[in-house]
């Protein structure tokens, strides 16, 4: 069962690619994005609502692929590709998925905990983009 929703925002800011600039040097550059906010730093980690529900679509034709999806990250956490055989034919890395909410794969984040708001400022996620062209927000009140 997933976990219950709560009224804390926590927002995940992810960079477009996986050789940006180290989330500590990001956080340093664009100073304080909230209370709690930290850098975070690891393993690659699927970054989600944490509440379930989501839905997630080819990226070429919008199909569902939330049950091949299932499929294939719980293959990726045990060690497989980062990848999925769509029925369209091709074959997709699973970041470049459509997901609604927003979801994403990545090394380093930014963890703004209690956000005030799911959309970063403008001048904020504009000096982030510099930084990490491509910049996700993932929300989650898990």
């Amino acid at each position: 069962m997933p976990p219950r929703a709560s009224s804390r925002l926590r927002l995940f800011v992810l960079p477009g690619a996986d050789d940006a600039t180290p989330a500590a040097q990001v956080l340093v550059a664009v100073g304080s994005l909230g209370t709690g906010t930290e850098a975070w730093s690891g393993r690659e980690r699927f970054f989600a609502n944490g509440q379930g529900g989501f839905r997630v679509g080819c990226p070429l034709d919008g199909r569902s692929l939330t049950g091949p999806f299932r499929v294939a990250i719980e293959a990726w956490r045990a060690g497989g590709a980062r990848s999925l055989a769509c029925p369209c034919g091709d074959q997709h890395d699973l970041d470049a998925l459509r997901y609604e909410p927003p979801a994403g794969f990545a090394r380093e984040a930014l963890v703004v905990n209690d956000a005030l708001s799911a959309e970063l400022p403008p001048p904020t996620r504009s000096a982030i983009a510099t930084l990490w062209p491509g910049v996700r927000v993932v929300g989650s009140r898990g």
